[in-house]
C-alpha cells in the first residue's frame, strides 16, 4: 500500500487533473466563501468536477447565498443546476439546506461534522470534506466512490461501502495521509480514466528517473569503494 501511495505521489505531482483545477478545493479557493464551498459539495455528488465548477460560475453570476437561493424559484433554481447530474433533487437541497442555514445557524455554515451532517444533502463524505477544505480540520477519510472504488481494485481493502472502506483505510493509513489521501487518489482516477495516454507516459517518465537515480546511487558506490 505505500508504495502505491508513493507511485500515486509520483504521478500525481503535475496536479493536472480536474479535481485540482476544478474540484471543490479549487472553487473555495477562488472565493474563501464558505456557503459557496458547501453548495459545490451537495452539486458535486455523481457529478464531473468540470460541470460543478461551471454550474458554481453560473449561480455566482445569479447570487449564490443563502437568502437569494430562497428567493429563487424552483423551476429557476433548477434551471441553473442544468449541467450537474440529478438537478430537481439537488435543488430542493439547496433550498432546504439555505432555509436551515438560515433558521437555525443565522445564515452561517456550521463548523462541526454532526451539525453539518443535519443540513439537507450532506453526508458524511460531504462534511468531511467541507471541514478539511474550509477550516483545515482533518477528523477522518473523506471516502468518495472513486476512493472507494481504487482502493478496492489495489487490494488496499476488501469492503462493499465507503464508510467501510474510511474505517479501514483509517485503521492503516498516518493521520498526516487522511485529508490529502482524497484528492491524490481521485485524480489519479480520473486520469486512469480519461486521459491514459498521459499517465503511461507519465509512468514512463517516472521509470526512466527511477533508472537515472539507481545509476546515479551504483556509481557513488562504485567510486567509493
Amino acid at each position: 500500500m505505500e508504495e502505491h501511495i508513493e507511485l500515486i505521489k509520483e504521478l500525481r505531482k503535475d496536479r493536472s487533473a480536474p479535481v485540482d483545477s476544478m474540484g471543490v478545493r479549487a472553487i473555495h479557493n477562488t472565493s474563501k466563501d464558505s456557503y459557496e464551498t458547501l453548495v459545490a459539495l451537495i452539486l458535486s455528488t455523481r457529478t464531473k468536477d468540470s460541470a460543478t465548477y461551471e454550474t458554481i460560475q453560473v449561480l455566482r453570476h445569479h447570487g449564490l447565498t443563502p437568502l437569494n437561493i430562497l428567493k429563487t424559484p424552483a423551476l429557476t433554481l433548477t434551471s441553473l443546476l442544468a449541467k450537474v447530474n440529478h438537478r430537481n433533487r439537488k435543488a430542493s437541497y439547496l433550498r432546504e439546506m439555505s432555509e436551515m442555514l438560515m433558521n437555525n445557524f443565522g445564515g452561517r455554515v456550521p463548523d462541526q461534522e454532526w451539525q453539518l451532517r443535519k443540513l439537507k444533502g450532506v453526508g458524511e463524505k460531504s462534511a468531511l470534506l467541507y471541514l478539511q477544505t474550509v477550516t483545515g480540520k482533518v477528523t477522518g477519510i473523506a471516502v468518495d466512490a472513486h476512493l472507494h472504488s481504487i482502493a478496492n481494485w489495489l487490494s488496499w481493502v476488501e469492503t462493499k461501502r465507503p464508510h467501510q472502506t474510511r474505517k479501514k483505510l483509517e485503521q492503516r493509513l498516518p493521520r498526516t495521509l487522511w485529508g490529502p489521501i482524497n484528492p491524490l487518489v481521485v485524480g489519479f482516477g480520473q486520469e486512469l480514466a480519461r486521459e491514459k495516454q498521459k499517465i503511461l507516459h507519465k509512468c514512463m517518465l517516472s521509470t526512466q528517473a527511477w533508472m537515472n537515480q539507481i545509476k546515479v546511487e551504483a556509481g557513488k558506490r562504485r567510486d567509493g569503494s
